[in-house]
């Protein structure tokens, strides 16, 4: 009958193989976790970087807002030189009209031309819950804008009206005083655009500047997030 015996040795060959395998498992963990905080710190990076861009364009809606004032400035000099030479409202009238509306149009087409839907679409896959604010604070600033565009309208019909003013052959006259109506009109639209972006620049700041951990966490996030609520319902 044959013998067995148990063998006292243990090779380097024996020690290493196990060694190796632990090293190796070691090693795709370590990789793991390098991969992962990788990725999350790339997802916090994406969501400040769509945040702040969103902002951006926001507030630079206050500057392609403020263009429309330069482009009736043509349509003013011809109003006035028209009452200048007709001592009428009728022509000034006309004139003026059609130049508002063209700049209307020109001030929609700028707001296209800044692609606002792309990057919010670009947020929105990261933060869905920041939409609801967010529309909230373009539609104030779309209604801003639509409601300056409608007084100063009126303002200066009813400018180009007095019957003083009519009286003068100095275009100047008249001209001075429609660019008067369109400063006062340029001040107060340039405020209720920024006072309804200050508060989402400042909240924006607030978001960014949370910690990866933070801004990935659910709750905190949502915590923090309560912020824009606030602004929108202003």
């Amino acid at each position: 009958m044959a013998r067995f015996t148990l063998k006292r040795e243990i090779s380097l060959g024996d020690l290493l193989t196990p060694l190796s395998i632990l090293v190796s498992l070691v090693a795709v963990l370590v990789t793991w976790q390098d991969d992962k905080e990788s990725r999350a710190k790339q997802y916090a990076d994406n969501i400040r970087r769509s945040c702040s861009i969103v902002s951006a364009k926001l507030e630079r809606w206050g500057t392609l807002a403020d263009r429309y004032f330069d482009d009736i400035q043509p349509t003013l000099i011809s109003a006035s030189m028209e009452t200048a030479e007709t001592h009428s409202v009728l022509p000034a009238r006309r004139d003026l009209y059609r130049g508002l509306m063209e700049a209307e149009g020109k001030a929609s087409q700028r707001i296209v031309d800044e692609q606002l839907e792309i990057a919010y679409m670009e947020l929105y896959g990261y933060v869905p819950a920041l939409r609801p604010p967010f529309e909230k604070i373009r539609q104030q600033i779309t209604e801003a804008q639509k409601a300056s565009q409608s007084r100063l309208a009126h303002d200066l019909q009813v400018k180009l009206q007095d019957s003083g003013l009519l009286k003068s052959s100095d275009s100047a006259v008249m001209g001075n005083e429609l660019r008067m109506v369109v400063q006062v009109e340029r001040n107060r639209l340039a405020k209720e655009i920024q006072q309804v972006t200050q508060p989402l620049s400042d909240n924006i700041l607030k978001l960014i500047t949370l910690s990866d951990e933070d801004l990935l966490d659910p709750k905190k996030r949502d915590a923090e997030l309560a912020i824009f609520q606030n602004v929108s319902d202003h």
